[in-house]
């Protein structure tokens, strides 16, 4: 699409907004004094956030957000936090090998990377704790309160930095009562999930709730050499919170959660591999059958992933009458431990491929918060933030080439820290009623630092070639002044229209996967240019709600990960991609139109690409033209040099961003005298993506569509209820992630990571709850 087509599509869309906020502001007024005339006083659906650091109703909130409360994640049996994207359009996740190069996206734009010193662009907080890395954030959601996804660039009222958005999850306060309420739930291929939460009142003032969940799945992959099922789930979870409230403006709450996870992952299997290639005779020879349904594979090494994270937080509130007062202080720990065979067959190509994180993370936020509804309102504080995570990664074997024993490997350990400090603050400013004028800043320091060794691994003939041996020193240090400038305008109480520009920020880091020198190339920051527009509504006595936003984003210097080919074996490089851009218009519609119905739907349409990355690697089996071709297109792969060929990436898609996804959601409750039935069907969709960034037509997706029900029974007073699930009803097939086979590969052969998502589950579960307020 071009420049031109592009504004005049902002230009639309502006016009648009504004023509329906008008019409909106018109259909509410007249719905509300319809309502004050007859009294009425039907359901509505207001939802409570904290996004600006305050207790508002997401419909005054001018930011684009998306929540869903722990009551709806538990109808959709939803307990794992890479589902949020079956319920929030903009929001998706990009699997890996492994933890530690997974990630979170919002509108397309995401960090999946594996080195250690970049974060993400999508951060993960957790009662209003940052998580450092991405891998922290994969564990059970249990006794959730709700979940806030926050799109476009945030950082002027959140710990730390996050360039593309927020998740922010907030788990349930104890109460000063007491109560028990427990949850086991058992479905096809032995999926069983189990929380209990207990909630004691040691005083009036004073109360301890403790909440534990194990999840348990067989596994989706078989491994026909060693006669086992791989890509299983196993975790379990428990966290403690106790909340005292001395006086009445003094509240703090003290956290401690611990979480284990032990699994046999994460397997890809051959999705193609030609007879002629060396990749397709040997998964011939195993008896695998290559293809988008393949489940199987041969590797004689194990797949595993061992994580274990705990941590504590202190957060202090006091109430001083002209503002609120705000103490997080939190500790966390995460021990990550992982190996594959790359090869995925009897063969010792490579036998070890492993890496390990040992990461402990401090933070600290000052923060303090005027009171709500004033001419003025403000927000302002300070955060503090210390790393460090210590990591060694080993790749050994015998490449397939050397006989037995003889083997070539290389380890690389490496410390890396990571100090941030910022002031961050928010003003609000109504100089007439309806208006409000909001200008929001940030001022960032951070300093990343990396020390590190590359060796021969212990009992190898000698180290990989082309790999580096030596000590390995690089730093960096960075300054940055973000902000947000937001003007709002409320039509009415439930109609606000608002217009934000933004810039935003993500910090520096360094590139430890491709390490040829002593001193390693520096990935610069990430540097986000964001407009948006938003409609907020809600109609007919507040039992409809409308919200419409169109965002418009350039990135600078994306952090960005590509696939080495031209090495043996393959490896990631992390590097800078100098532009890419994302467009796009998301809606959401939620409604009540009668009594026990409930009907909603949520849609977003993206495009994102790359305005400019250049001289990546071309893919796989892509025409190679001679040393010294002009270049008269993007996407033409040319040598460089006699042992390299590089692409450009302008104008591709960016890696799993699909075009269109969307949400559609009913929910319909019958009382039977002090019994009620409840149903709920989720249809989810997303149309077609690449997951590669050169463009290769091998890794391209079809969009599919998934449909997931429940049914339930039980008293009105919800001291149980039995229900009834299935998810994927109509068994659509599709796998979370398509790439080139890392070793052993030729033109043709991809491979793949099946999703357990992709096939019919049916389930059912078991509520239980006793004593406190229901």
């Amino acid at each position: 699409m071009s420049r031109r087509t592009s504004l005049r599509l902002v230009a639309l869309t502006t016009v648009a907004v504004s023509q329906f906020a008008v019409i909106a502001a018109a259909a509410a007024q007249q719905a509300d004094e319809a309502a004050q005339a007859t009294g009425a006083d039907r359901d509505s659906l207001e939802i409570v956030v904290t996004a600006q650091k305050r207790v508002e109703r997401l419909q005054d909130v001018p930011i684009a957000v998306s929540a869903v409360s722990g009551d709806q994640l538990e109808t959709l049996n939803i307990n794992d936090p890479r589902d949020l994207r079956y319920v929030a359009p903009s929001l998706n996740f990009s699997n890996s090998a492994n933890v530690r190069g997974e990630g979170f996206s919002i509108r397309g734009v995401g960090t999946a990377v594996f080195a250690d010193t970049v974060e993400q662009s999508v951060g993960t907080v957790i009662d209003g704790v940052p998580l450092a890395r991405a891998g922290q954030a994969v564990a059970d959601l249990v006794d959730i309160e709700r979940v806030e996804v926050l799109r476009g660039p945030q950082g002027m009222l959140f710990g730390k930095n996050a360039s593309a958005g927020v998740i922010s999850i907030t788990t349930k306060a104890p109460q000063f009562d007491n109560s028990f309420e427990g949850r086991i739930s058992y479905g096809t291929y032995d999926e069983i999930k189990a929380n209990a939460i207990a909630n004691v009142a040691l005083a009036d003032n004073a109360a301890i709730r403790v909440a534990y969940s194990q999840t348990k799945r067989d596994g989706i992959v078989r491994n026909i050499f060693r006669n086992e099922m791989v890509n299983d789930r196993d975790s379990k979870s428990v966290r403690a919170k106790l909340r005292w409230e001395p006086t009445s403006n003094l509240s703090i709450n003290l956290i401690g959660d611990w979480g284990d996870s032990d699994q046999l992952c994460c397997a890809w299997t051959a999705r193609t591999a030609p007879v002629t290639t060396q990749f397709g005779q040997l998964n011939a020879a195993a008896g695998i059958t290559p293809g988008p349904r393949n489940l199987e594979m041969a590797a004689d090494q194990p797949f595993f992933q061992e994580a274990k994270t705990w941590g504590a937080s202190a957060q202090i509130d006091f109430d001083a009458d002209w503002a609120t007062f705000t103490s997080i202080t939190a500790y966390r720990h995460w021990d990550e431990f992982d190996g594959n065979d790359p090869d995925i067959l009897p063969i010792n190509y490579l036998r070890v491929n492993n890496g390990f994180n040992l990461l402990d993370q401090y933070s600290q936020e000052l923060r303090m918060t005027s009171p709500s509804g004033g001419k003025f309102e403000w927000v302002g504080g300070a955060f503090l933030s210390w790393s460090k995570n210590q990591n060694r990664s080993e790749q050994t074997g015998a490449l397939a080439l050397l006989p037995a024993p003889l083997e070539l490997g290389s380890v690389f350990t490496s410390v890396v820290k990571n100090e941030s400090a910022a002031i961050f603050g928010q003003l609000s400013y109504s100089p007439i009623e309806r208006l409000k004028l909001i200008l929001g800043a940030r001022y960032t320091a951070e300093k990343v630092e990396m020390d590190a060794v590359a060796g021969p691994a212990p009992g190898a003939l000698a180290g990989i070639p082309g790999r580096f041996v030596g000590l390995v020193h690089g730093q960096q240090s960075n300054t940055n002044l973000s902000g947000r400038a937001t003007i709002q305008y409320n039509f009415t109480r439930d109609v606000m229209l608002y217009a934000t520009a933004a810039r935003g920020y993500k910090g520096p880091g360094i590139d430890t996967l491709g390490i040829v020198r002593a001193t390693p190339d520096i990935v610069q920051p990430e540097i986000p240019t964001s407009y948006e527009l938003g409609l907020r509504s809600a109609l007919f006595n507040r039992t409809t709600i409308f919200n419409v936003t169109a965002f418009a984003t350039d990135f600078k210097d994306y952090q960005a990960s590509s696939f080495d080919t031209t090495v043996t074996p393959s490896r990631f490089l992390v590097t800078n991609a100098g532009k890419l851009r994302t467009r796009g218009i998301e809606a959401e519609l939620q409604t009540r139109p009668l009594a026990g119905l409930a009907l909603g739907a949520s849609v977003a349409y993206i495009k994102s690409k790359f305005a400019d990355f250049k001289n990546i690697s071309c893919y796989s089996g892509q025409t190679v033209l001679p040393l010294g071709t002009p270049r008269t297109s993007p996407r033409q792969c040319i040598l460089i040099s006699p042992a390299q060929a590089v692409t450009f990436a302008d104008g591709n898609r960016l890696p799993n961003s699909p075009r269109l996804t969307y949400n559609l959601n009913a929910g319909y409750e019958h009382h039977i005298g002090d019994f009620r039935i409840d149903t709920a069907l989720n249809w989810f969709y997303r149309s077609k993506v690449s997951f590669d960034a050169a463009g290769n037509p091998a890794t391209v997706q079809g969009g599919y569509g998934v449909l997931n029900g429940n049914i339930g029974f039980g008293p009105d007073n919800d001291s149980w209820r039995l229900s009834f699930f299935a998810r994927n009803i109509l068994d659509r097939h599709f796998v979370n992630v398509v790439f080139v086979q890392p070793v052993i590969n030729s033109p043709g052969v991809t491979v793949q990571i099946p999703s357990p998502d992709a096939r019919r589950l049916l389930g059912v579960a078991l509520d239980v709850k006793f004593g406190g307020n229901r």
